[in-house]
């Protein structure tokens, strides 16, 4: 980061990110506010009280300490040396001491260095105002609340910003020089107060590269050590505003079936998006042909809806020669260093866009033959080419904005497909129906890595976000059946299974589900007499994987140019999911969830309902054929 010195209103300066950052007013620095000496006795303190330490944070990334100063005496000497300093800082004699101190410890994580500085999330230093602020006395700088921030061992990077609305879910700022970061030195404090406390936002991260040799408890990991003082006094009444509850997620379900829905044709309100890009096996169409034959799983309905198969344009790789097969080993650029790796990029030979050009015809003329014929898993389907490279998320977007006229949409990338029976049309039932207010926005299939996603959950976040996330499962009248889905259920029956070894595998999974997994034993309690219930799990990563959503949720909102939540050129999950954790921290996992609204199915019969066919390194069945007669060969 290239820091610029900022100077504030009070005459010292901030090192800021931006060069024509906007200061709040009541932001103080003190530089050199402690010694060496006092960092020590600082530090012997904390590791005197380890047993203190506390996990926070919703994936618990840092740990604090809380104390009360009043029955805290081994702390006075640095009190009275804040209350002084903020007393000689504000012109007051009469500043009160501070009421609590909370140290908090931040290590270095792969999450923190490469995703942080992308998906950072401020917060006010107090979720309520103060009775000053209550009494609109703030302006004539009569309050006498302020939270001084010392770092004790190591740069810290403060990001601050102020919002629209002093709301937690305002995700506005003022302008874009009302959003940057400055530099938290060691040994520096800096003071809160007025505006700066009330109206502005932050977050403190560890700074990239800071040294950490006088870390706390002797940890080899990098890690950073603040100290904040606080002097707040909160307005009961405007704490009320944060117990409020999300009636949707627990009556959802209470509700009885809505007939106007129940009635719905699934082709007037769903369409199909299949996303499409350059791959080794291409002039061959075998991988969507494959995915396709699978949509008889999703129901005759479902087979009749629109289907678009969305062709992702390609950036030619120049600079080398591609005419020779030996050169196809070669490392394309440092980034992509195979051809996999290249084409899921989106850089292709002239050779390989020849062949992709031939792919998009052979795939026309197979929309064309199956035009009327409604038992062809082609038929309904027509082909939107892109004219340069979008990525997954933007040709996606392409598709929702100009193609798509239907209220809802699934989703499916060229090489998934279904493995059995799926509640397609009782999925866009229960979102449709009215009685959820449209709480339910996207509904994500299962597949092997999030089958057990409520296990996952628990081993993340601990019991208590757990029991937080049970309150919020869904379990609608309309995924409720009789015997087609659950365990033993005849969906298992027409699933596909390519041999033997997948038979047993898939067995083995669902002997562990049922033996030992969360998601089954939570599942228990929602078990009714005669009926197998399904259920829709809250989840806060966005799996890219086949799903069902709004088209306006997606449109609105995902792809909201304001919110920049989805990059050009790449996964939509990638982008959205830390989002989404985000949003969750800031305000709560009931809350921070539902303004995403993304839900999986399960019918916890142990077995997932989609699959994954690899189209990247896909071979058709004639390089097997060869690859087998080529084998048999070399053992001769």
């Amino acid at each position: 980061i290239a820091w610029h010195e900022t100077p504030l209103i009070q005459g010292d300066f901030l090192k800021t990110s931006a060069e024509d950052a906007v200061v709040p007013s009541g932001l103080h620095v003190i530089s050199d506010f402690i010694t060496d000496e006092d960092v020590t006795m600082l530090t012997n303190i904390i590791e005197g009280n380890r047993h203190l330490w506390q996990h926070k944070g919703f994936e618990e990334r840092k740990r604090i300490q809380r104390y009360t100063v009043s029955l805290s005496p081994q702390f006075d000497w640095i009190v009275d040396k804040i209350t002084s300093a903020i007393g000689d800082t504000l012109s007051t004699s009469a500043t009160k001491r501070p009421s609590e101190i909370i140290i908090e410890e931040r290590k270095s994580t792969s999450f923190v260095s490469n995703r942080c500085n992308t998906f950072e999330t401020s917060t006010s230093e107090v979720r309520t105002e103060c009775t000053c602020v209550s009494a609109k006395i703030l302006d004539n700088c009569k309050c006498s609340c302020y939270v001084a921030q010392l770092s004790l061992n190591a740069e810290c990077i403060q990001l601050i910003d102020k919002p629209k609305e002093r709301k937690a879910d305002c995700w506005d700022v003022v302008s874009p020089q009302h959003r940057y970061k400055f530099l938290m030195e060691p040994k520096t404090l800096i003071c809160k107060t007025g505006e700066s406390l009330w109206n502005w936002r932050s977050r403190i991260t560890l700074a990239s590269g800071a040294n950490n040799q006088d870390s706390i408890d002797g940890n080899t990991q990098r890690s950073s050590v603040t100290i904040a003082f606080r002097q707040v006094v909160t307005s009961n009444a405007s704490s009320r505003g944060n117990q409020e509850k999300n009636e949707i997620i627990n009556n959802v379900c209470k509700k009885k079936v809505d007939k106007d829905v129940e009635d719905s044709s699934l082709p007037q309100v769903l369409s199909v998006i299949v996303t499409t890009s350059p791959i080794k096996s291409n002039p061959s169409t075998e991988v969507l042909e494959r995915a396709f034959a699978t949509f008889h799983h999703g129901g005759n309905e479902f087979m009749e809806v629109e289907k678009l198969i969305v062709c992702d344009g390609v950036r030619l790789h120049c600079g080398r020669d591609d005419s020779t097969s030996g050169n196809q080993a070669r490392k394309f650029t440092k980034k992509y260093q195979n051809a996999k790796q290249a084409l899921r990029n989106g850089i292709a030979t002239s050779i390989q866009i020849e062949k992709y050009e031939l792919f998009k015809t052979a795939l026309k003329k197979l929309c064309e033959e199956a035009s009327g014929v409604k038992s062809s898993p082609f038929f309904n389907t027509r082909v939107v080419e892109l004219n340069e490279r979008h990525g997954y998320g933007f040709a996606l977007r392409h598709a929702l904005y100009y193609e798509v006229k239907t209220p809802y949409v699934c989703v499916i990338q060229h090489d998934r497909t279904f493995m059995r029976s799926t509640p397609i049309k009782e999925v866009v039932n229960v979102m449709m129906n009215k009685n959820t207010n449209g709480a339910i926005k996207y509904v994500g299939f299962s597949m092997r890595s999030n089958l057990t996603y409520r296990d996952i959950f628990m081993s993340k976040y601990g019991p208590g976000a757990f029991d937080e996330l049970q309150d919020m499962i869904l379990y609608p009248p309309e995924l409720a059946n009789d015997c087609k889905y659950g365990r033993n259920g005849s969906s298992l029956d027409d699933g596909i299974i390519y041999s033997e070894a997948l038979k047993k595998n898939l067995r083995s999974l669902a002997k562990s589900y049922f033996s030992g997994s969360m998601q089954y034993r939570s599942h228990l309690k929602a078990e009714k007499y005669g009926k197998h219930q399904l259920s829709l799990t809250p989840t806060i990563f966005w799996f890219d994987n086949i799903h069902i959503c709004e088209t306006s949720h997606y449109r609105k909102f995902i792809f909201d140019p304001k919110l920049k939540m989805v990059a050009k050129g790449g996964f939509v999950e990638d982008k959205l999911s830390p989002v989404i954790t985000k949003s969750v921290e800031r305000l709560g996992l009931k809350k921070g969830h539902g303004r995403f609204g993304s839900y999986l199915l399960d019918d916890h019969s142990g077995y997932f309902f989609t699959g994954h066919l690899d189209g990247g390194s896909f071979m058709t069945e004639e390089e097997r054929t060869r690859l087998l007669i080529k084998g048999k060969n070399m053992s001769k």
